[in-house]
């Protein structure tokens, strides 16, 4: 019986960590867009102010999730590799 190890789950979970966090970081910059916008005087703000905040803590605790995810998947990927080298 040879033994073989699905590569797609660990493919699959630095995909979805890689995608999280680049989510996660399209959030934080476009709420740091919103939020600069706001004290800027020479526009009329039409920023809520506090919808951007919630949506920058938001956007650092998924990018933050996600790289944890992201590195769980290489920790498992180089258990792998250490056990079937």
């Amino acid at each position: 019986m040879i033994n073989r190890v699905d590569n797609s789950n660990v493919a699959s979970a630095f995909y979805a960590g890689v995608q999280g966090y680049n989510q996660g970081a399209e959030k934080v910059v476009g709420a740091s867009v919103d939020l600069s916008s706001a004290n800027n005087p020479d526009r009329e703000s039409t920023v809520n102010i506090s919808k951007s905040a919630v949506e920058l803590i938001s956007g650092s605790l998924q990018a933050e999730a996600s790289a944890k995810v992201i590195k769980a998947a290489d920790e498992t990927l180089g258990s792998i590799i250490d056990t079937y080298a």
